[in-house]
């Protein structure tokens, strides 16, 4: 029973991010470019602090093209990264750009946490020397780790023909709609104590190690099959690439304590993260976390039976835009602990045979 092995079970609740038709509108000067936008429903588990849903989204990039009819070899971009903000219930941005009469429109937007990526997280910019379907957005080296951990949406809106403005109608081009997707996978985990009741078990430092962190998005080949693993900001700490989960209670540090006496909605769970989808092909990606087991509910230094840090490995199939749950189960053997077991030992002794005289009785008649 004294095995060193990480019963660890990784059993991935998916969830896909549900769209919806909601959208905001707006209404801005005649002729004028305007955006709206349709963010997805948060999913079947509650949004949390971090997702970005319609009624929190109040900023987002927009970059956009045009070509006219006869010069498609000729794109004129007329967003650059421009950032669109909600003001009064309304989208807007700087500088006014008005439809070209009949040239053809291409726009996308992204998100991250309301910012602008910079050189450090990633770079974005419109590819304007592809051709055709290929004239896209690319997000360049973007970074999701302990550094950098946001929710990333992304939309597009492309081939809107512009309709000349008349007299009889002065607004014929509605506003470019988006309907944001995230493009990302969202994780967390909710750990399960199988000790008995008369222990405590408490969770530490919960990190996975070791995973792609850094990768190029574009909407005609995702995230590709090369996001990378990048230690560029951690050159001087040594640490390979790590995703920290801090807890979402009072101790940053401490994620409550399981026994298995709780109810589901007991079980201490980790705050959720944000990763590149990936389908990893060998089981290098690493979970790991310190345990503390107590006797009892007095966590003290004289009841605490044990302090370890645990590691498991497994190969993570992080779908885009998917959210997933990890089950851990806890058990004396993950703690590398060795149950007190009883057993016979022996054969029952058997009885022995006496030789004593004193167990002689004699009977005599009258």
């Amino acid at each position: 029973m004294n095995k060193h092995l990480f019963y660890f079970a990784l059993s991935a609740l998916a969830f896909t991010a549900c769209t919806s038709e909601e959208t905001v509108d707006v209404s801005l000067q005649s002729n004028v470019i305007g955006f709206e936008n349709a963010v997805m429903k948060q999913s079947r588990a509650d949004a949390q602090i971090g997702d970005l849903t319609t009624s929190n989204l109040d900023k987002f990039m927009v970059y956009g093209f045009y070509t006219k009819d006869g010069q498609q070899a000729n794109p004129i971009q007329v967003f650059g990264g421009d950032a669109v903000t909600k003001q009064n219930g309304a989208w807007t941005y700087s500088g006014t750009r008005f439809w070209v009469p009949d040239a053809t429109y291409s726009f996308f937007a992204y998100s991250c946490a309301d910012v602008a990526l910079d050189n450090n997280y990633g770079t974005v910019g419109l590819d304007l020397n592809a051709t055709g379907a290929d004239r896209q957005l690319i997000i360049t080296n973007y970074r999701s780790d302990t550094h950098h951990n946001h929710d990333l949406i992304y939309a597009q809106n492309k081939e809107i023909k512009a309709i000349p403005k008349t007299n009889t109608n002065p607004n014929p081009n509605p506003n470019v709609s988006f309907k944001f997707s995230h493009i990302l996978t969202k994780i967390d985990a909710i750990f399960t104590s199988e000790f008995s009741n008369d222990y405590d078990i408490v969770i530490k430092d919960v990190k996975i190690v070791n995973f792609r962190n850094v990768g190029t998005f574009s909407q005609t080949k995702g995230w590709g099959t090369t996001p990378e693993r990048d230690l560029t900001l951690d050159q001087n700490t040594g640490i390979s690439m790590r995703l920290e989960f801090p807890s979402s209670g009072s101790n940053s540090s401490t994620y409550g304590v399981a026994n298995s006496s709780q109810t589901i909605s007991q079980k201490p769970k980790t705050s959720y993260r944000y990763v590149i989808p990936y389908k990893y092909n060998y089981t290098d990606v690493q979970l790991t976390f310190t345990i503390e087991v107590y006797k009892g509910k007095n966590h003290t230094s004289e009841n605490l039976v044990l302090s370890r840090n645990m590691e498991g490995h497994w190969a993570p199939q992080w779908e885009q835009g998917y959210y997933y749950t990890y089950n851990i189960t806890l058990t004396g053997t993950v703690a590398n602990l060795q149950p007190i077991v009883f057993e016979v030992a022996q054969d029952m002794n058997d009885w022995t045979p006496s030789s004593s005289t004193a167990t002689d009785i004699t009977f005599s008649a009258n």
